[in-house]
């Protein structure tokens, strides 16, 4: 493989994991994030405070069991709460952000052009990892899939996209629904915007981007990768609302737990 041109190599690990089940709570997945953090890594866990899990008693302790030292929680209610010392004070001392959301829009616009994005977006750069679960996985990527149709034929007008925090403008997530139902928004919305790789990410499964543009999936699922870089043709700008939308020579990638990737050069490594 030809050498990497300038991939930014203090740049934080990008981590985007899927739903987790009751049996898993995606700790597996983040054990591995974990680990390549270091030593009980601290951890600032970001959530609005009306679709925080309520079924977690003691989210805190699920994380150190995966390999978490210092959990510091907070949940938020309003713009002004992006802003809080406390809470920018503790990114600079943590080794990973952790977001989570039920649905991705609820918080994109409850800290979009804050203090607190600004601050996510910096110490990523500086050697911060980022993490999204569930929604909020859609959170992490420049164009964010904010909601779209179930059904595997993409059509006009079937997929919302709305400005993420912009960590990377490499991919779009889609962490919900079964492959088959999030196969026609993820098509939907490389139609849109074919410059990007489409990521569909299962239940207990992490997506994780190095540095240096490699994913690795972790978990006990895997990632559906929609590559649209070779699209022949598509006439998503002719169609009606709501009519099927025609994509030709597309590529698509099924990737298990173990899988490297390289986001670059799109292929498997």
């Amino acid at each position: 493989m030809p050498a990497k041109l300038g991939p930014d190599r203090n740049r934080g690990l990008i981590v985007a994991s899927g739903e987790a089940t009751p049996s898993d709570r995606g700790l597996g997945s983040l054990a591995r994030v974990f680990g390549l953090l270091g030593p009980q890594p601290r951890v600032v866990l970001i959530a609005r405070h009306d679709t925080a899990d309520n079924d977690d008693l003691d989210l805190s302790m699920q994380l150190r069991s995966a390999g978490a030292g210092d959990v510091w929680r907070v949940l938020l209610r309003a713009r002004v709460d992006c802003e809080q010392r406390s809470l920018l004070d503790a990114l600079e001392g943590a080794q990973l952000a952790l977001l989570q959301t039920d649905q991705p829009l609820r918080l994109s616009t409850l800290i979009g052009g804050t203090p607190l994005a600004r601050t996510l977006r910096r110490r990523n750069a500086e050697g911060m990892a980022v993490a999204g679960c569930g929604a909020a996985a859609a959170l992490l990527c420049e164009h964010m899939l904010a909601r779209g149709e179930t059904g595997a034929t993409p059509r006009h007008g079937g997929v919302q996209l709305a400005p993420g925090l912009g960590l990377t403008n490499r991919v779009i997530i889609d962490q919900g629904g079964h492959a088959s139902d999030r196969l026609g928004r993820l098509l939907a919305a490389l139609a849109l915007n074919p410059f990007a790789l489409g990521l569909g990410i299962d239940a207990d499964t992490s997506a994780i981007i190095g540095p240096d543009n490699v994913l690795e999936v972790v978990g006990h699922g895997g990632v559906t990768l929609l590559d649209p870089s070779e699209m022949a043709d598509s006439n998503v700008a002719d169609v009606a609302p709501g009519a099927p939308i025609r994509i030709t020579n597309l590529r698509l990638h099924a990737l298990p737990g173990g899988t490297r990737y390289d986001l670059d050069f799109r292929q498997a490594l």
